[in-house]
């Protein structure tokens, strides 16, 4: 056994299938031995970073560990974006790069690239192979830190190494540690049920880390009568439909959650980091629930921190809520809910021409069948799923939260249909952003994979735009000259559509769905649409006024 089949029979054993990436010659012993064995298959990307995305979006929707590869110099540093995203959204992935021969580092060789140093920053683990007998134990390493940190891992392999034999222990356990649950202390769950039975006014803020716990979140805010307020990842969790749920916060979420915030006498964060510090409550006491200890009250001041899993944490609080609470406060949100919800029908049932981005979420919505799993790309587009778009129960939803960088969606979707096949998968992307690396539409043609790229075609960088506009700056340099990507697509071999009628979106999405292979549409959105904080202070209306006096007289 060589060190490249050590790595797939060590792969193979930490449940990968697939590993994501583009043949090169450092890597070439690796790509060999995948090409003699049947148990793990190459995906052979158009580019490293798609390929990179296609792990991170695997790893963030199974939750499992997820490969991507690289050559050395070149092909490594392409892989940088995704495992950025990866490490940003706590996913656990491996990257695997080639190296230049041992002989040759640290001489400035060709394609050389001081690899230990490049993944520094977005590795919890990084070691290259020197000796061909240690290749398995910093393999197996690298890939219980990925899992045990939530995290990346990185093992580079100089290329006359891959190939080398190595004494390689086939009775050693190669399968995945798992991290043992922390758990806080009864005393502590039982001050923190104290804390919610004095509160009259109860919130929760719910992040990804309620992922896997959603009947628990659910049977807590029952328990203490506490509307759910969640942040955008956690639209994987629970969506703005369920009673108990008033919608998003921050920029991208609703009046009745920001309305909530301001009025709560008691948060509960579970399962969350939220980033944004002007959308806490200004006076509220403060309980946070969250695997990693370094994240307690590193955003705003917490009364009580309980480390551990939310779901274990959760459902022992709810025992020790006292019950019979007073649903007044619950009620009075849940009905801000409802008439909120109203005014974003009337938004996403207006047919009128060009097309409107909530008429567009709706049509999706309503067109996807009950097991899809949503992938948005950054930009406008996150912005109308995260208001418009409707999450049911059996569907999932992702995007790259941390990083927020552009073009995820498409190659995230490569991942999110190969992890999941018998479901559908549709990425909604940007034009700027599906544009950055349409190569990669190729990839699902030569694989087969039904997945419906939905393109927001607004012939601009919408979101950026809005950011200068909201510094009382003009619109400068956003614009985008397009080309006809549903003519792209059909160049590629799948089927494209585009759409200029809001009575096409329904036809239009049925069509797609009902193609073997992948299908986009071409949708052009209103150039005009803005998507309005749920909080407007008087200064934001002077700067976006000021920006479009500007733009009126090209100052």
């Amino acid at each position: 056994m060589n060190v490249a089949d050590a790595l797939l029979r060590i792969l193979k054993e930490h449940g990968v299938d697939r590993i994501f990436g583009i043949p090169g010659d450092a890597i070439n012993d690796v790509t060999d031995a995948i090409r003699r064995q049947d148990d793990i298959a190459f995906i052979n990307v158009r580019h490293e970073e798609a390929g990179a995305f296609a792990a991170s979006a695997t790893a963030k929707l199974t939750g499992n560990l997820a490969v991507c590869v690289g050559t050395a110099g070149p092909g490594a540093i392409h892989l940088l974006n995704g495992l950025y995203d990866a490490k940003l959204d706590h996913a656990p992935v491996l990257a695997i790069t080639g190296q230049v021969a041992r002989g040759f580092i640290g001489t400035q060789a060709h394609q050389e690239v001081d690899l230990k140093a490049l993944f520094s920053d977005v590795a919890v683990y990084s070691e290259t192979v020197t000796t061909p007998d240690q290749a398995p134990e910093i393999l197996i390493r690298a890939c219980h830190a990925a899992i045990a940190h939530r995290g990346v891992a990185h093992v580079s392999i100089p290329t006359d190494v891959a190939g080398e034999a190595c004494d390689f222990d086939g009775c050693r356990p190669l399968g995945p540690a798992r991290p043992g649950r922390v758990t806080p202390t009864q005393d502590d769950c039982k001050a923190a049920a104290g804390m919610i039975d004095a509160a009259e006014k109860v919130v929760i803020l719910a992040g990804i880390g309620c992922a896997g716990a959603r009947d628990e979140l659910l049977a807590f805010a029952e328990a203490a009568k506490a509307p759910i307020v969640r942040s955008l990842r956690a639209k994987d969790v629970i969506d703005d439909d369920h009673p108990l749920c008033i919608g998003g916060l921050g920029l991208l979420g609703g009046k009745p959650a920001v309305q909530a915030m301001d009025e709560c006498d008691l948060l509960v964060m579970a399962g969350t980091d939220f980033p944004y510090l002007d959308f806490y409550p200004a006076s509220a006491k403060v309980i946070q629930i969250d695997m990693e200890s370094t994240h307690i009250g590193r955003r705003v001041p917490v009364d009580l921190g309980l480390v551990g899993d939310a779901g274990g944490i959760l459902a022992a609080l709810s025992d020790a809520i006292a019950p019979g609470r007073d649903d007044q406060f619950l009620t009075r949100m849940q009905a801000g809910m409802q008439t909120w919800r109203d005014a974003q029908d009337k938004l996403e049932t207006d047919s009128s021409a060009p097309i409107a981005p909530p008429t567009l979420m709706r049509a999706i919505s309503d067109a996807a069948p009950d097991d899809t799993i949503f992938l948005a790309d950054t930009g406008t587009s996150t912005a109308w799923t995260a208001r418009h778009l409707r999450v049911r129960a059996d569907q999932r939803y992702t995007l790259s939260g941390g990083l927020a960088t552009m073009a995820f969606a498409c190659p995230g979707a490569l991942g999110a249909q190969l992890a999941y096949p018998d479901r559908r998968v549709i990425a909604i992307c940007g034009d700027g952003a599906f544009a950055m690396l349409m190569g990669d539409f190729v990839t699902a043609v030569k694989y087969r994979l039904p997945i419906v790229t939905v393109v927001l075609n607004n012939a601009k960088l919408g979101f950026i735009q809005l950011e200068l506009e909201a510094k009382g700056l003009p619109d400068w340099g956003t614009d985008l000259t397009n080309p006809d990507f549903a003519a792209i697509a059909a160049a590629c071999g799948g089927w494209g559509r585009q759409v200029t009628d809001p009575a096409d979106l329904r036809p239009a999405l049925d069509e797609a769905f009902a193609q073997e292979g992948p299908a986009l549409l071409d949708v052009m959105v209103d150039p005009d649409a803005l998507i309005m904080p749920p909080k407007i202070t008087l200064g934001m209306a002077a700067r976006f006024g000021m920006s479009r006096l500007r733009e009126a007289f090209g100052t």
